[in-house]
């Protein structure tokens, strides 16, 4: 990751929310995926307990397994489910599929001393949605030291048509939230809370929008940001981002992110946030984003604290942003 503070534009942003129109009504499709197979598997029926001692990650995949490619759903009752996070012991989703965790329903991962892990996967998979419930990871019993790619949701390999919606992760030893590769990525109204690296990372992919999502309190190794949108080899590509109407509190590293060293990031709106910390966003080696869709967010920094932004990092462009979006702005990028 890239651990260089220079700034290439730094941003601080202020103003108030404005209805999107027709852009707003096609974000909300994007969050509001309903299943297209009325089958539904509770994983109690498949052996699942939820009692918060029993290993009910075999249950779940069987659940999984049986509604995968139908367009039905997996239903988690309320309840504490206990599974394995480590690489291949782990959830798979797979594709045509809802995963639905009623409002109590937690996946709490049994520690592990690997620096790899992830509780719920999503390689090379489309058409997925996962609502509801808590993913809870192990960074307050963690059995090792190093690394930091402990995972709550990891979308990856060729992944399209992936709707996260309502899910909270926490605790994690690396990212709440983690895309690795993907196209047409939907994060609505999700909480990543006291994840140790990142609370999302958005390494590659295409039309990928935030929405209505909280990210607070990451820290523990860098870059600790709430978003980090950082391609880490040549060739990759982030493009056609929108991430609004989400809050960034108390995060080590700001509020987002733009790393663009190793590979190219384009076409990003950043719009109607709220920003609480020393850094609202940072960008570097990122010329291909333009600031005319980065408008309408509100910094409310750190009481006590003097000297303005240059107290903060040492900046070498420093904007200030107080207009409105324009109506281009407004629009989706796709």
């Amino acid at each position: 990751m890239t651990r260089s503070f220079r700034l290439s534009a730094f941003l601080t942003l202020c103003l108030l929310a404005v209805p999107f129109g027709s852009a707003e009504a096609a974000q909300r499709n994007r969050c509001l995926v309903k299943p297209t197979s009325p089958l539904v598997v509770n994983v109690k029926d498949r052996g699942a307990k939820g009692n918060g001692r029993t290993d009910d990650t075999k249950a779940i995949q069987r659940a999984i397994n049986e509604v995968a490619g139908t367009g039905g759903t997996v239903y988690v009752p309320n309840g504490t489910y206990m599974v394995r996070a480590e690489y291949q012991r782990h959830l798979v989703l797979k594709s045509k599929m809802t995963f639905k965790m009623a409002p109590k329903a937690v996946l709490k991962m049994f520690p592990t001393s690997t620096p790899r892990y992830v509780v719920l996967f999503i390689p090379d998979a489309t058409d997925v949605v996962v609502s509801g419930g808590t993913l809870v990871g192990d960074r307050k019993s963690h059995k090792g030291r190093g690394g930091e790619k402990g995972m709550g949701i990891r979308i990856e390999r060729g992944s399209k048509r992936i709707t996260v919606v309502g899910v909270e992760s926490r605790y994690m030893w690396g990212d709440g939230f983690n895309l690795r590769q993907g196209d047409d990525i939907a994060l609505c109204s999700v909480r990543a809370e006291w994840n140790r690296r990142q609370g999302l990372s958005i390494i590659e992919g295409n039309r990928i929008l935030v929405t209505q999502s909280v990210f607070r309190n990451t820290r523990g190794t860098q870059p600790s940001a709430g978003i980090d949108i950082e391609p880490f080899k040549r060739g990759q590509q982030v493009s056609n981002v929108r991430i609004e109407r989400s809050k960034f509190i108390n995060n080590d590293g700001g509020g987002i992110m733009l790393a663009g060293k190793f590979g190219r990031i384009s076409r990003v709106q950043i719009q109607n946030n709220q920003f609480e910390g020393v850094r609202p966003l940072l960008i570097e080696y990122a010329p291909k984003v333009g600031l005319s869709g980065i408008c309408q967010n509100r910094h409310a920094p750190f009481r006590g604290l003097e000297g303005g932004f240059d107290s903060f990092a040492h900046v070498d462009i420093m904007i200030a942003m107080q207009k409105k979006c324009s109506r281009q702005a407004k629009r989706l990028l796709w």
